[in-house]
């Protein structure tokens, strides 16, 4: 697969999870009293994260088609990328305070976050050309890093509201039958 290839599938991801966003705002979110600052930050970074590599997708796929060099194609590319990263460890920190309580998922967001400072520092050092010259990995390790933090978000907002109802509902002794077998 071609790199190029790479980014236009990049591209329809994005979109792809910035909808899915849409439909968890839609149905989690109605009851406005029980809304969590965690829940908020989680579908922040699916729009935002999403919405932003769908541009970086873009500018690059454009930038090709008018024919600037390599070199200069994957330093904007990691412009793009590590401005972006950038914006977002700044919003992530800044949104999560005191969001998380929990000792594991506060080691899990620092986890995330150091990362995301690897993943910007391999950027810029892409930009000055140091260690990676200008190639397309870093760009493309920020665009896989950033998406795959956003569909791990979707999945962190989807899945738990759903498994809270089932439990919820087994509590209850409301087993819900489906094809004659009782869960």
């Amino acid at each position: 697969m071609e790199v190029f290839d790479v980014l236009i599938l990049g591209a329809e991801l994005s979109m792809a999870l910035a909808g899915f966003a849409g439909i968890i705002a839609t149905f989690q979110f109605r009851d406005t009293e029980k809304i969590r600052r965690a829940d908020v930050v989680g579908l922040s970074i699916i729009v935002v994260y999403s919405l932003l590599a769908a541009l970086q997708c873009g500018v690059i796929l454009i930038l090709n088609v008018i024919g600037i060099s390599s070199s200069a194609l994957w330093a904007t590319g990691s412009v793009l990328s590590a401005s972006a990263m950038g914006y977002n460890l700044y919003a992530f920190s800044k949104n999560m305070k005191g969001a998380v309580r929990n000792r594991k998922l506060i080691a899990m967001m620092w986890v995330l976050q150091w990362v995301s400072v690897l993943v910007f520092a391999a950027n810029i050092l892409n930009v000055l050309d140091v260690v990676f010259h200008r190639t397309p990995g870093p760009f493309l390790v920020g665009l896989a890093w950033g998406l795959g933090l956003a569909g791990w978000m979707f999945i962190r907002l989807l899945l738990p509201p759903i498994w809270r109802t089932i439990h919820k509902q087994e509590a209850h002794g409301k087993v819900v039958k489906e094809n004659g077998l009782a869960s």
